[in-house]
């Protein structure tokens, strides 16, 4: 007797893939299977592989993506080897924008942060700010804080991200410009490795202006800053640093299409024009991101080779076309796939049990 689609529980539901308590199964062929009394169920077979299908669709979409999904499922399990699946939906918040602000010392960042603040409703967050302010609150980490600055080392990104993330936990906004990180490779590391699960970035806000228009500014308001580092000398140095350092950070974010240039020798007004345009850029595909939800389809498979069978089949290649033409676009977007092996634990994918069933 052929395998059957059959709902666990009272209803088909969605969930985050973290509970894994949304299920899709086959039934074998014995009666047994089918009765309300769990402890007369026999034991399923225990899949080797697990295949895993993403796809990214839009909230108005998403009713007829799992019906579609939900009759995919039920033709696919009837396929030799093919033990059960899982339908999830993701259905965590969605994660805070984060804007990189960057730009040599006197690019004019302060002043332009300042005003998208008020008009935009991001809050400002400075690595700097919040190192110093660590420093001298007396706390355990300000104290290490203080051991790494008087010894001359660099503070390790590690405490700066855990900064970071702090005040934004703390803050009520979903939007945050953090303003002169990542400042090289390193930091980029470590927030990528800290902060990716928590939070996205948007864009990078490049205010680009000749050095000798900044190096004016800084000796203008060394005049009156105080700073020990607004002098000529120190300028220079801070000018190669950013140069030297900023680099890979701005090449990373390129390559990703991220990089809002704005021209920063310009008037205030003139610069802050050019900001707002590049916001509206960043927040369109902001809007388009919160707006979308993935979809992600567990196959638990007897074996590789059953599997590769399928995805090497026509029922495959037909399934794929059916979806494009439905769903052009998710099929735009990509599906993003990956197998998963099970060897008896599924707990390093966030599963509880290696069994096609629960």
């Amino acid at each position: 007797m052929a395998s059957r689609l059959v709902r666990v529980g009272r209803s088909l539901s969605f969930l985050s893939v973290a509970s894994a308590s949304a299920c899709l199964a086959t039934a074998s062929a014995s009666a047994a299977f089918a009765q309300d009394d769990k402890s007369a169920r026999p034991k399923p077979p225990l899949a080797s592989v697990i295949y895993e299908e993403e796809l990214t669709a839009s909230a108005t979409t998403l009713t007829g993506l799992t019906d579609w999904l939900a009759a995919h499922c039920s033709e696919v399990l009837k396929r030799p080897g093919f033990l059960g699946a899982k339908l999830h939906r993701c259905s965590e918040p969605p994660k805070p924008l984060v804007l990189f602000v960057l730009g040599g010392p006197g690019a004019g960042k302060g002043t332009q942060c300042a005003r998208i603040v008020d008009d935009y409703s991001y809050e400002h967050l400075s690595a700097g700010d919040l190192l110093r302010a660590a420093r001298k609150s007396g706390s355990e980490q300000g104290q290490l804080i203080d051991e790494y600055i008087k010894e001359g080392k660099i503070v390790p990104v590690e405490i700066t991200v855990a900064l970071l993330k702090e005040a934004m936990d703390k803050s009520p906004k979903s939007r945050f410009l953090i303003d002169g990180f990542p400042r090289n490779g390193n930091n980029l590391g470590g927030w990528q490795q800290q902060m990716s699960e928590h939070a996205h970035v948007g864009g990078v806000l490049l205010f680009e202006c000749a050095e000798d228009v900044m190096e004016a500014r800084l000796l203008e308001r060394g005049k009156s800053s105080g700073r020990a580092d607004d002098n000529a000398a120190s300028i220079k140095k801070r000018f190669t640093t950013f140069r030297a350092e900023t680099q890979p950070v701005l090449q990373y974010y390129e390559q990703l299409g991220l990089v809002q240039r704005v021209d920063a020798a310009q008037p205030v007004g003139t610069v802050y024009q050019s900001v707002c345009r590049a916001l509206e850029a960043v927040h369109a595909a902001d809007a388009q991101r919160r707006a979308q939800v993935s979809c992600i389809v567990h196959y638990y498979v007897r074996s590789r080779a059953e599997l590769e069978t399928y995805l090497a089949s026509a029922q495959h290649a037909q399934a794929r076309a059916a979806l494009a033409s439905a769903f052009p676009a998710i099929a735009a977007g990509g599906v993003r796939t990956r197998t998963l092996e099970a060897e008896g634990s599924l707990y390093p994918y966030g599963l509880s049990t290696a069994r096609a069933f629960d």
